[in-house]
């Protein structure tokens, strides 16, 4: 078979008490039975951090016992069928990774519908916000620059890794590659994302007062954006007509050293800002005008940042790790009246063309920087203790 575990690390630093696991994957791309062996060859690499992580993982278990209710069952199917009929590959791959992971396949796909089902399971008069991201542009100062704090309810600090994939054709020659970084279980794509045509990626949520019983994930969606090879189809993917929800992209393209902020709302309809200076984005519509449950984590980050007004790679990490408003902090730890944790932070510097990484606050070394342009082999990735 083409597709087989190229490479397993396993990264522990001596001075903290995280670890970015990395798998490293060749598949046969356009193959039902190559796509399904990468999900396998990922599950069987990282199966004990999903069967671990989802012991107490109580969203996970509420949003699977929704989905085999009588108000959650035609809804759950409908997203699946519509999302296996939309693209099979993937679907493939989540079966392999359930295969591969020895985990239950009902509950590896609820996992990809984290975000479609958060609007009717355990949702209260509002919403949970996650991520923020954040931009420092200047061209004649030599900034290009995304940072990313990768927040949600469920702690994931120690379940986290990367997918690192390089596609073939069917004669064993390379097509692509890309990275990404993963929750337990979800397809890649989702979080921290780059490829090998110069393009990268993150992701925030968003929270349309209207949205749809049916469509196609996010998950889906996400993974899709993963074979892009320009920035306008990366754009095309995002905005999916077929999304029954919203959802935040972070776009950068590497070659151009340039940076777009991209909402999508229900039924694909998106609004593109190209991002010349700094700016920030946490879960609220900033381009679209778009009726939203209201979040105030988002308030309070904002805020934040317009006393701050970051403007270089120093500036933004100090954002990202900032702890001042100890009621809804940037960098969140479950504190106050906020109850989400930052599992990771990531800075893609365009300039030097890395992605570093952090599961602490961003003030010190980063715990593992990554190479950005798959010119030679990707465990050459720097990892700092």
């Amino acid at each position: 078979r083409v597709c087989s575990m190229r490479l397993f690390l396993f990264s522990f630093t001596v001075c903290r008490a995280a670890f970015l696991r990395t798998v490293f994957v060749d598949y046969e791309d356009g193959s039902s039975q190559g796509h399904f062996e990468f999900g396998r060859s990922v599950g069987e690499a990282v199966g004990d951090i999903i069967r671990r992580s989802w012991e107490d993982d109580a969203e996970l278990k509420s949003m699977e016992e929704w989905a085999q209710s009588e108000a959650g069952r035609q809804i759950y199917r409908d997203f699946i069928d519509i999302s296996n009929k939309s693209f099979p590959l993937y679907m493939k791959e989540v079966e392999g990774m359930a295969v591969g992971a020895g985990v239950p396949l009902m509950r590896l796909l609820v996992n990809q519908l984290r975000e479609e089902l958060s609007q009717w399971v355990n949702t209260g008069d509002g919403r949970q916000g996650h991520c923020t991201d954040a931009y420092a542009v200047n061209e004649t100062g030599g900034v290009a620059v995304l940072g990313h704090n990768d927040d949600w309810g469920v702690y994931w600090r120690n379940a986290t890794y990367f997918v690192l994939a390089t596609a073939l054709d069917a004669r064993g020659a390379v097509k692509f590659k890309f990275g990404s970084w993963v929750y337990p279980g979800y397809l890649p794509g989702m979080q921290l994302n780059w490829n090998s045509h110069g393009l990268l990626w993150t992701v925030n949520s968003l929270f349309p007062k209207s949205y749809r019983s049916s469509g196609v994930g996010t998950a889906w969606v996400a993974r899709h954006m993963a074979e892009a090879s320009s920035i306008d189809e990366l754009i095309a993917r995002a905005a999916d007509p077929r999304v029954s929800t919203a959802m935040n992209y972070n776009l950068g393209n590497l070659h151009l050293k340039q940076l777009w902020n991209l909402e999508v709302t229900t039924g694909g309809v998106k609004g593109l800002r190209q991002i010349l200076g700094s700016y920030v984005h946490t879960n609220q519509f900033k381009v679209l005008d778009v009726d939203q449950f209201q979040e105030p984590s988002s308030d309070h980050r904002q805020k934040r940042w317009d006393e701050l007004k970051p403007n270089d790679v120093a500036g933004i990490r100090a954002f990202l790790s900032d702890r001042k408003d100890a009621h809804y902090p940037v960098w969140r730890n479950r504190t106050g009246g906020d109850d989400c944790f930052t599992e990771v932070t990531g800075l893609f510097d365009l300039e030097r063309r890395t992605l570093s990484v952090w599961t602490s606050p961003a003030l010190a070394a980063p715990l593992m920087e990554l190479p950005l342009d798959f010119a030679g082999d990707q465990s050459e990735a720097v990892l700092y203790t």
